[in-house]
């Protein structure tokens, strides 16, 4: 079942989208497209699951405000906001977005993680000051300990933060406000989250696409009716192009500059290395590279080239060896010492990787969505916070996130429109429903 599927209508999203493989009227694309119709009200079925989308998450978010201070106070510039605790819970993200490549060794000391000014208010107001020019490392690397900060639910020090008049989260939101800034902006953590969870709670409404037994019935059907079908093998969720972008989107590096936080909960569940998937930007930002590759080959090839036919075990692949060592007559602290001094380790956190949607999946990927429904609220809350923000038009965002992952460009239903001032997205053009 979707999530939040009593408040949010994902069947009406899912029913007005088509599974085609090999589309050959979109140069041989497989994707779920948008269902050809003659009903006058498809446009008004769609607006109807971006409402129901937008109040589902504004009610959520109003509920999940009332667990922390109503009244947050703003902080003095040299008062320290991150607890020790809370740097220790943020211990592993921080030292991996302040690595190079994402190797690093725990420190003893807590200030070896974030310094007590990087924990006051003083490093937001210095770094997230107007102004426009070129990237700067303090706005980057600020932006990443927001995006710490959020994964790892420090919300009353965030709330507090953007109480203070001279912090300008607006400031961190996208790369549109600095020239040389591919990847930047708390803009990726929302992006990523969206397109993840849109992705996958659709998905799931389309079984024949990974369930073996739903698929041999759905063929069945399919041909007593006399309409062709594809062979079982092309009925895969995987080899669509909204998957593929979602994955590259959600794990992906682009070449150049990159701040790549946003990414870590997302690799760690599908089990991705750090530049497994790589992309350069267009002027659309969603990558030129994608856009020739996608929905037309298999995820493994689409990885980088050091990653092509190189296999990553996975968490059934390290027990099934170990269980192999044990038949041998080796004690099972030796058969872990072996697979250690062998690097062989689990590549996330799915017991089948690379399949999210198989049966042994499923507690993982229920967490999984439910964490991402988690940051959105999170967002959610702190653009609402903000002194110096403005608010998330979350129409705006769904409706550009589902004309991105399923492909409606040049649909009728869809048109650009100027953003409004007070929209922190930084979009200066948004898609809208014409209905």
């Amino acid at each position: 079942m979707a999530h939040q599927a009593y408040t949010i209508p994902w069947q009406t999203l899912a029913d007005n989208l088509i599974y085609l493989h090999c589309n050959p009227r979109n140069h041989g694309i497989t994707n779920l497209y948008l269902r050809k119709t003659k009903d006058p009200n498809q446009g008004k079925q769609i607006r109807h699951f971006i409402r129901g989308f937008a109040r589902a998450l504004a009610d959520y978010s109003t509920i999940e405000r009332k667990k922390y201070d109503d009244d947050p106070a703003p902080p003095d510039d040299d008062e320290i906001l991150i607890s020790d605790a809370g740097v220790k819970k943020m211990a592993n993200t921080v030292l991996r977005y302040k690595s190079n490549d994402g190797n690093y060794t725990t420190p003893d000391s807590i200030d070896d993680i974030l310094s007590p000014y990087e924990r006051s208010a003083a490093r937001f107001i210095k770094d997230t000051m107007p102004g426009e020019g070129d990237m700067f490392d303090g706005a980057a690397v600020a932006c990443e300990q927001v995006k710490a900060m959020l994964m790892h639910d420090e919300m009353d020090a965030l709330f507090r933060l953007a109480a203070h008049p001279r912090v300008y989260f607006r400031r961190l939101w996208h790369e549109n406000q600095y020239a040389n800034s591919h990847g930047f902006g708390l803009s990726k953590i929302l992006e990523a989250a969206l397109q993840a969870y849109i992705c996958l709670n659709v998905m799931t409404l389309k079984p024949q696409l990974y369930d073996a037994a739903t698929l041999d019935a759905f063929i069945a059907s399919e041909t007593a009716a006399g309409r062709n079908t594809y062979g079982t093998e092309e009925y895969d969720y995987r080899l669509t192009a909204t998957y593929q972008k979602m994955l590259l989107h959600c794990t992906g590096l682009p070449y150049g500059y990159c701040c790549e936080t946003h990414t870590f909960p997302h690799r760690e569940f599908f089990g991705v290395p750090r530049g497994m998937f790589r992309f350069e930007y267009d002027d659309t930002h969603y990558g030129c590279w994608q856009k020739r590759n996608l929905g037309t080959q298999r995820v493994e090839e689409l990885a980088h080239g050091n990653f092509r036919g190189v296999h990553l075990p996975s968490k059934l692949d390290v027990a099934s060896v170990l269980n192999m060592l044990g038949q041998k007559g080796l004690p099972a602290e030796l058969a872990l010492q072996i697979l250690d001094l062998a690097e062989y380790v689990p590549v996330g956190r799915l017991p089948v990787r690379g399949d999210p949607l198989h049966a042994s999946n499923a507690e993982e990927l229920r967490k999984y969505i439910s964490y991402c429904w988690k940051l959105l609220i999170r967002i959610d809350m702190l653009c609402k916070a903000g002194v110096n923000g403005g608010q998330l038009k979350w129409e705006a965002e769904v409706t550009d996130a589902l004309y991105t992952l399923f492909d409606m460009s040049g649909h009728s239903l869809f048109e650009n429109a100027i953003c409004e001032d007070d929209h922190i997205g930084w979009r200066y053009r948004r898609r809208v429903l014409v209905v």
